[in-house]
């Protein structure tokens, strides 16, 4: 039987024809030595008394017998040569867009499914000979690790890019990719998405990792095993890159820096304060003018200040704050931060913000004070009145509304009522209170009773609501 043969025994008219689709398609991605073992094999079918055995295909070629076979193999998963015999090999050869359209058909019997991805891995990794056993790990990410096409595919295109261009031997390359896809397997990494999400993540980790290298005086890519470590001291104990350049300082007394060695340096210091967070609480026990250390305690507060969101300029606005207003402790700051929070305030910009709010309702209330001929200090509890008042009502109807609590037992208690009662009957300008005005005056009176002098009665908030509601219904039928 002749080495190679045409599957439809057609006739080539003294030429061997190249299908452009092979051209298009095949040709570009594939070994040197693979496309020159195809081409033979195609003139091969049209005179098989040039070639009848792979030695001699081999010889002409001036390739090696298992560069031949290697070849054969790979255009067998392409889809292009099926093996029809073993003793003695023969091979037929099939044309691409037959082979196109078989697979289109959905006739695929295995062979072809990874076809579009071992191009792909084979346009990642040029210069690369990717032969069965490297296929078959390629195969085990999919199948072993569960990672799909497109995350493997990731994964091969992130290493080649960390390697700058400068690949390892191929067993070699492969047996890092493996270990790489093991890795994503382990941290739940399988799909396109998690994939992208895994790598920003990790690329702190791997700058991090280089930074200790270089600091070690060694040129060369973290091992997964490094990385692994790596991540630890970032994403579980919370060590910066500086840190770690700073901890490889001690690696000098050990006869040889390494990783292991420096695990067990942070490990030790892990459960230490942070330098940069003792230095902050310094600063926070400078604002408030306390004398004390840094103490766990206060660096447990800083912690949680931090967790509430709030950056550290803020934090120490809060702190200077405590310290204007005469409360100088931890526990007053953590207060002041949980107001804050409560109202919003997160940054600087808020801040300031907010204090010119409570100027400005500082401000209106000192006038409604002088309305109401109250006398008394602006307090929390009376800002926190106002601004309900002026979310109801425009300031202008509130101070008039000032002037008719004059002479009232609780004049602050008898605007809230009637601001309420205003509001809740449509009355929420002053021009349309105003228009009201007969009625409103009566209803309003303080001293609404002739049983007692103006400076002795009290309203009583039903009494009101119910002369209020009688002369609204006189009103709406015009007596």
């Amino acid at each position: 039987m002749a080495l190679c043969s045409y599957a439809d025994d057609s006739e080539m008219l003294g030429v061997t024809n190249v299908n452009n689709l092979f051209i298009l398609e095949n040709l570009p991605s594939a070994p040197g030595d693979y496309v020159k073992v195809y081409l033979y094999g195609l003139m091969a079918c049209r005179f098989p008394s040039l070639c009848d055995s792979l030695e001699k295909m081999s010889e002409t070629l001036h390739i090696d017998i298992q560069t031949v076979k290697n070849a054969l193999s790979y255009w067998h998963r392409e889809g292009l040569v099926d093996q029809i015999s073993d003793n003695p090999p023969a091979y037929c050869f099939f044309d691409p867009s037959s082979s196109r359209s078989s697979e289109e058909k959905g006739d695929d019997d295995g062979v072809y499914q990874n076809r579009s991805y071992y191009r792909e891995l084979h346009t990642l990794m040029p210069g690369l000979i990717l032969e069965g056993h490297e296929l078959g790990m390629a195969n085990d990410w999919i199948d072993v690790y569960g990672l799909s096409k497109e995350a493997a595919l990731l994964l091969v295109k992130t290493e080649v890019e960390k390697r700058g261009g400068h690949l390892p031997g191929t067993r070699t390359m492969f047996k890092q990719l493996n270990d790489a896809a093991e890795n994503w397997a382990e941290n739940g990494v399988t799909d396109l998405e998690s994939a992208q999400k895994y790598l920003l993540r990790s690329s702190v980790c791997n700058s991090a990792a280089r930074a200790v290298l270089k600091q070690f005086g060694q040129r060369r890519q973290p091992s997964v095993d490094e990385l692994r470590l790596v991540k630890k001291w970032v994403e579980e104990w919370g060590f910066s890159q500086d840190d770690l350049i700073r901890a490889c300082e001690k690696t000098v007394n050990g006869e040889t820096p390494s990783f292991g060695y420096l695990d067990k340096i942070l490990a030790s210091q892990k459960n230490e304060p942070n330098p940069a967070d003792r230095e902050q609480v310094k600063k926070l026990i400078n604002h408030l003018g306390i004398a004390s250390r840094p103490t766990p305690a206060m660096l447990e507060a800083l912690a949680r200040f931090s967790s509430m969101g709030f950056d550290f300029d803020v934090i120490e606005e809060a702190a200077r704050w405590c310290s204007q207003n005469n409360r100088r402790t931890f526990e007053e700051l953590e207060k002041r931060l949980e107001k804050w929070k409560e109202l919003g305030i997160s940054t600087l910009a808020d801040v300031e913000q907010e204090r010119s709010a409570q100027k400005h309702y500082s401000e209106l209330l000192e006038k409604v004070y002088e309305e109401c001929a109250l006398d008394r200090r602006v307090s929390a509890g009376d800002i926190k009145l106002i601004r309900l008042w002026t979310a109801l009502i425009p300031a202008d109807a509130v101070l008039y509304g000032a002037t008719l609590a004059r002479g009232a037992e609780n004049p602050l208690k008898y605007i809230d009522k009637l601001i309420k009662t205003w509001s809740a009957n449509g009355l929420n300008t002053l021009d349309k209170i105003k228009s009201q005005s007969d009625e409103l005056k009566i209803a309003a009176r303080p001293a609404a009773s002739q049983k007692k002098p103006m400076d002795e009665r009290t309203v009583d908030p039903d009494e009101f609501k119910q002369d209020y509601s009688e002369l609204m219904n006189r009103k709406r039928s015009g007596e």
